[in-house]
């Protein structure tokens, strides 16, 4: 049975400094059989072609989460796609986050680069991928972490543009572990983490993105009690 909690997920993104479109692409979906589904891609590279391709990609993943294809699924077909339309010369990193009310865990599928932070029972960790991105070789596989949905689980996953952030000004890789020990397990809102991490990132590029950045952060906290089960969505985008 699912544990009475309130599922908190949000959203930070920015783009490259000086370009007009992000690379970076994050969907939200509801689940067929219940639950929810974040997908998060970064396409090969900045600008409107990245943007083109990220955009493409999302499309195939949110059709298939929608027609209830297991998240596994999803990402091999997504690579498919891409690595028989494009040859193998093109790349894109890929995350799902699922939220399946039906076995009460969350299932993170991922075709990445960069770590995914943890905050659960067993301790604030940074977890390394086991997976590359997809459309390079053709029997490229995703990597899956599944937790169980308790109250006080967080976790944060971002694309490439966070850990790289400060090489372009010859700085020490970020210290992904200690960032989770100092954002996770603090009972911080998810956007209060996601804006966190990527503002750490910004500042580390001196205030001038050196690449795409989008972060996605989870948190479960304690369900309230209001009666009707009331969910709410906020969206905030500045317009230049």
């Amino acid at each position: 049975m699912l544990q009475a909690c309130m599922i908190d997920v949000a959203i930070a993104k920015t783009q490259k400094y000086a370009s007009r479109e992000s690379g970076d692409t994050v969907e939200l979906i509801e689940r067929p059989a219940g639950g929810i589904t974040v997908v998060m891609l970064d396409g090969q590279g900045s600008g409107r072609a990245a943007k083109t391709l990220s955009l493409l990609l999302s499309s195939k993943a949110v059709a298939l989460v929608k027609e209830g294809v297991r998240d596994g699924v999803v990402a091999r077909a997504t690579h498919d796609y891409l690595f028989a339309f494009r040859h193998g010369q093109v790349s894109a990193t890929l995350d799902l986050l699922s939220i399946e009310t039906k076995s009460s865990s969350i299932v993170v599928t991922r075709n990445a680069e960069a770590p995914l932070l943890v905050a659960d029972e067993q301790g604030i960790r940074a977890v390394e991928t086991a997976s590359g991105p997809i459309g390079r070789y053709r029997w490229t596989k995703p990597a899956i972490v599944q937790l169980p949905m308790r109250v006080g689980t967080q976790l944060a996953m971002f694309t490439d543009g966070i850990p790289h952030a400060g090489r372009k000004r010859s700085q020490p890789p970020i210290d992904l572990d200690a960032l989770a020990q100092e954002l996770l397990g603090r009972g911080l809102a998810a956007q209060e983490i996601a804006d966190a991490i990527l503002a750490r990132a910004i500042e580390r590029d001196a205030g001038l993105p050196g690449d795409d950045m989008a972060v996605v952060a989870l948190s479960l906290s304690p369900a309230e009690d209001e009666g009707l089960a009331i969910r709410r969505m906020q969206v905030s985008i500045p317009m230049a």
